[in-house]
């Protein structure tokens, strides 16, 4: 039986991205949201501080109507000018992005600032300002619905208001506070998605990946195609000819000076990752299958396994620090028409050998290669995480190059180094050019291999974490300048406070206990949506629960101490107001 899955090549190309770009998305949704939280609650207090302005206007004639096309003008204009700024900033930033953007990003070439994303922006930048001026508008002149006589009443106290009092601000207070709570709210939800992806890249960090990448250079070589007349003779000529070049390679290699160790193999670990297939155990007294006989063979699920087909040196488990537990490594012994010997991974040891010696056991993986000799296990070495950091390490069986070289068109030769990288590679390049100038070496560092590996989770980092540290500072500004206007608003209840008995720390309680209550009932709501929204990005985490306690409270803690900072500026402003200059009328 048969089982095909059909899927859209728009969904296979994009399934590793996938959740990775939805973060992201929500993530400029979210700080769109924080920065138009903050733009209403300027806008309101530029409403409240003008109520003098639209009493007069009001009695001198102007409609409702006209008075709300006035602060729509006034929000179209300032939009146009954040998005015209805007867009400049999105015009230099890409470059940045781009260059932080992991290579497997699906048309990553494509990625650019162009027309359909500028008349995007524009057209968001109108809405955003046309809803915002609208409510602004319509907040700020509801008192002009009431008719004219009520208008006219209405002006002597709207003129009469000295800036001291507060009497204006009951309206929109509350309103404000609403807004800063859902700054909070929105900001803590983004800094929780920032920590729990950087303490992800932490716990990767800290994962042993089975090597060492400190100090190795690896080297890419395509080699010409083996012309195999019979892939099981032992003594095919092509056969001869790829391994006698990988010999002298190695050789003329390790006498470069600082060059401490060389192998190579035909697959590097979080590289491309190594080809798969089905092994078969054998016994020692079963003869050589034919590739007939396969097929009844991999029927027996006792007998089979899974695991990866890996084409190494002995200098290769040496290069990188593959630790050897049992057995041996390959030697001159193992030659073309020496018994074949492999090297298995613990993973693969515990597996089919549990609390039993794997040494001497016989396996046959020659549908990896078409050479169907049976493979004597001869040592075991330590597991190596191969496809990532992230994934569990897969059984591994590596085998001689000198006895399987038909899978060596594409070799990674690795040096261990104590010599300048760029000396090195220097020599390097000219012994492949001697030997065969038309095998092009492709040089890089194990270092930037492994950085490579981690480019998707650095970049899903720095990008929320941008967004999250802009709205961090959006939600501080907003609540400072929510707290400094109502000080500034209230300055003459202070002053009545204050000529009444209250001393300076009584004023800076009341400030402070009322910005950090909105703070606090802000975070309450994050911390509710962060356990509701951050499973979202489940997928995107490694040994990090979605719901870690403790890096909400890490957050909550960082966003209620950027709070208490942004509110203790004019809390502590209030302390010096003077109750008799509070106090004079104008």
């Amino acid at each position: 039986m048969i089982d095909v899955a059909v899927s859209p090549l728009r969904t296979a190309l994009t399934r590793d991205v996938r959740p990775a770009l939805l973060v992201l998305l929500a993530a400029v949704g979210f700080l769109l949201l924080v920065a138009c939280a903050n733009v209403v609650n300027l806008l309101l207090a530029q409403a409240a501080a003008r109520e003098r302005e639209l009493a007069i206007r009001s009695a001198l004639g102007a409609g409702r109507r006209r008075l709300v096309r006035q602060f729509l003008t006034e929000a179209l204009l300032l939009s146009f000018a954040g998005g015209a700024l805007g867009i400049l900033s999105a015009v230099w930033g890409v470059d940045a992005l781009l260059a932080l953007a992991p290579s497997d990003l699906p048309r990553l070439q494509d990625v650019a600032v162009n027309l359909p994303v500028l008349l995007f922006s524009l057209l968001l930048s109108v809405a955003v300002a046309a809803g915002l001026g609208i409510f602004t508008a319509l907040r700020a002149t509801s008192g002009e619905s009431r008719g004219p006589q009520n208008q006219r009443s209405a002006l002597p106290g709207a003129l009469a208001e000295r800036g001291q009092g507060h009497t204006g601000t009951l309206r929109g207070h509350r309103l404000s506070r609403a807004i800063v709570a859902a700054q909070m709210a929105i900001t803590l939800v983004l800094l929780a998605g920032a920590g729990l992806l950087g303490r992800s890249l932490l716990r990767v960090l800290a994962v042993d990946p089975g090597f060492r990448t400190e100090h190795v250079v690896t080297i890419d070589l395509a080699l010409p195609s083996l012309e195999l007349a019979n892939p099981w003779q032992e003594k095919d000529a092509g056969k001869v000819r790829r391994v006698a070049f990988l010999n002298e390679l190695f050789s003329r290699l390790r006498a470069i000076p600082g060059v401490t160790e060389v192998g190579g193999a035909n697959g590097l670990p979080l590289t491309t990752g190594l080809a798969d297939g089905t092994y078969i155990l054998m016994t020692p007294q079963e003869k050589q299958p034919r590739m007939d006989d396969l097929e009844q063979l991999w029927h027996d699920s006792t007998r089979t396994g899974d695991a990866d087909y890996c084409v190494a040196s002995e200098g290769y488990f040496r290069a990188l620090g593959i630790t050897l537990r049992r057995g041996r490594l390959f030697d001159d012994r193992d030659t073309l028409d020496a018994p074949h010997v492999a090297l298995i991974s613990e993973s693969l040891a515990r597996e089919k050998w549990p609390n039993q010696d794997p040494l001497g056991r016989t396996i046959e993986f020659g549908n990896m290669d078409g050479d169907l000799r049976l493979f004597t296990v001869v040592g075991v070495v330590g597991d190596v995480r191969e496809d990532s950091l992230e994934a569990r390490p897969r059984p591994t069986i590596y085998v001689n190059y000198r006895q399987r070289p038909q899978t060596t068109g594409s070799f990674t030769v690795v040096l261990r180094t104590e010599a300048e990288p760029a000396a090195v590679s220097s020599a390097a390049r000219q012994i492949v050019r001697d030997l065969d100038p038309n095998v092009p070496p492709s040089f890089n560092s194990f270092t930037e291999v492994l950085s490579a590996s981690l480019k998707t989770r650095h970049f899903n980092l720095t990008l929320v974490g941008v967004f999250a540290a802009t709205a961090l500072l959006l939600a501080v500004a907003g609540i400072y300048g929510v707290m400094a206007y109502s000080v500034a608003r209230r300055t003459h209840e202070i002053g009545v406070r204050m000529a009444l008995g209250a001393s300076a720390p009584d004023v800076l309680r009341l400030v402070l206990g009322q910005g950090m209550l909105t703070t606090a009932v802000g975070v309450m709501i994050g911390v509710a949506g962060s356990f509701a929204l951050t499973r979202a990005m489940q997928s995107l985490l490694f040994g990090v629960s979605a719901t870690d306690p403790l890096t909400l409270a890490g957050v909550a803690l960082l966003l209620g101490s950027a709070a208490l900072l942004a509110c203790y500026v004019p809390a502590r402003r209030a302390t010096k107001v003077d109750p008799m200059v509070a106090l004079r009328y104008e």
